[in-house]
């Protein structure tokens, strides 16, 4: 007996499966080369060129790290931990012209304390953009950073997954920072940067974002949101706290630009078909409280998605005008709240008893902007008069006197000097 097979007739699918299995192995590779930080062309290794600076670091084991590290190279981390065990960097200068500390696909358990970082000249990237984060995360169980100094960095990155147990030992603590010039430039361009982005997915409880002092000059700095919730959320009895921070400066580069979508502190919630229930992915139970925002361009309290945010108690003022006296020529206003990606997933909102005090180029500008109704206010409080620079100075001996009160000191509490960095990128 004769079998003829014709295999393009009796199994069709071979076909396909000749083209889809070689595209998987592929994406499989670049996943497992991805979180390994050895993608096909970049590089694995820098030089350290500060004299008291050591090379880049891998850290691959739990441990307590204390040094000097430094990468001039944008496609090399300063200091890369590819480890789920926990890790403690302390009393570290680290300096660098990509990431400064980087730790991806590892489950990061991360402590970074009285350290300071700094951001060197940007060089030429690989594939994607590396902005100079004081610390990128993705997947994490539990990420500290407290009493630390980050100059011309581009801020704190975590995402993509919160794979912590829920209790304190696993949550995100970002507090008693001092940070100066958050900056997205990057090589021949820049990308948005933040001194806080969270982006991840599952709930977190405990985690809070307090005590920072957040400083931005003018034609210095790159600032988008100075702290931006995207799609990342508490639980009704343990909801993301956001207060008593002071955030001075959100300009556009160059600073006297008219287009600026920067700002504040926001609560966003963008959404891609396949990502499941919009009202279950938005950013979710947070409280935004007690916080100072001075001379900053576009908002300064926001809701662009997500639902049972409540922003309470905080202060905004802005003379709009740079410390030369001249006028911005971006758009400045206090508070707004909607569902700027039309999902229904935004409801439940509310701003009340805020103190706002904001000037527009020539005039108060007193009106919010809450146009659908998925975002209530009550009780938010105009400042009287015309804001002016001796307004905004005063905004911040009340936040010096703050500190005081509740017996707070801000950045690294070593010996070792804070060091300047000047850094001119074209």
């Amino acid at each position: 007996m004769h079998l003829a097979i014709d295999l393009k007739r009796n199994f069709p699918y071979l076909k396909a499966l000749s083209i889809v299995i070689p595209l998987v192995v592929v994406a499989m590779l670049f996943a497992y080369y991805y979180t390994q930080g050895h993608l096909p062309g970049a590089k694995s290794k820098a030089k350290a060129t500060t004299v008291g600076y050591d090379d880049p670091i891998v850290i691959t084991k739990k441990g307590t790290y204390s040094g000097n590290w430094e990468s001039t190279d944008s496609e090399v981390p300063a200091v890369e931990i590819r480890t789920s065990e926990p890790v403690i960097i302390e009393n570290s200068n680290i300096r660098g012209a990509g990431y400064l500390i980087k730790s991806w696909g590892h489950d990061a358990n991360i402590t970074i304390r009285n350290t300071r970082g700094y951001g060197l000249m940007p060089t030429a990237w690989i594939l994607y953009e590396k902005p100079r984060r004081f610390l990128i995360v993705n997947d994490f169980k539990h990420v500290v950073v407290e009493n630390c100094y980050m100059e011309n960095t581009a801020g704190i990155y975590i995402g993509d997954a919160y794979k912590g147990d829920s209790s304190p030992d696993n949550t995100i603590k970002i507090r008693y920072n001092v940070a100066r010039n958050i900056d997205g430039r990057i090589y021949k361009g820049w990308y948005r940067s933040q001194f806080v982005q969270l982006n991840f997915r599952n709930p977190i409880q405990h985690a809070e974002i307090a005590w920072n002092e957040i400083i931005n000059e003018p034609n210095k700095s790159l600032v988008e949101d100075n702290i931006n919730l995207s799609n990342s959320r508490g639980t009704p009895g343990s909801p993301i706290r956001i207060h008593n921070n002071y955030i001075q400066g959100a300009y556009p580069f160059p600073a006297d630009s008219k287009d600026y979508s920067g700002g504040g502190i926001i609560a966003d919630s963008w959404y891609e078909e396949g990502m499941g229930d919009p009202k279950e992915v938005a950013t979710a139970h947070v409280k935004v409280y007690e916080n100072q925002t001075v001379n900053l361009g576009n908002y300064n309290y926001a809701i662009a998605g997500g639902n049972n945010i409540e922003v309470f108690k905080n202060r905004a003022v802005n003379s709009a005008r740079f410390e030369n006296g001249e006028k911005f020529k971006m758009w400045t206003q206090g508070l707004y709240g909607y569902d700027f990606y039309k999902k229904n997933a935004t409801f439940n909102n509310t701003f009340h008893n805020n103190v706002i005090g904001i000037m527009g180029q020539d005039a108060r500008n007193d009106n919010h902007y809450f146009p659908d109704g998925t975002v209530r206010e009550h009780s938010n409080r105009f400042i009287t008069g015309e804001i002016d620079k001796q307004s905004e100075r005063a905004e911040y001996q009340l936040w010096k006197s703050k500190l005081k009160e509740h017996n707070i000191l801000l950045g690294p509490h070593t010996t070792r000097p804070v060091e300047r960095t000047s850094t001119t990128i074209q």
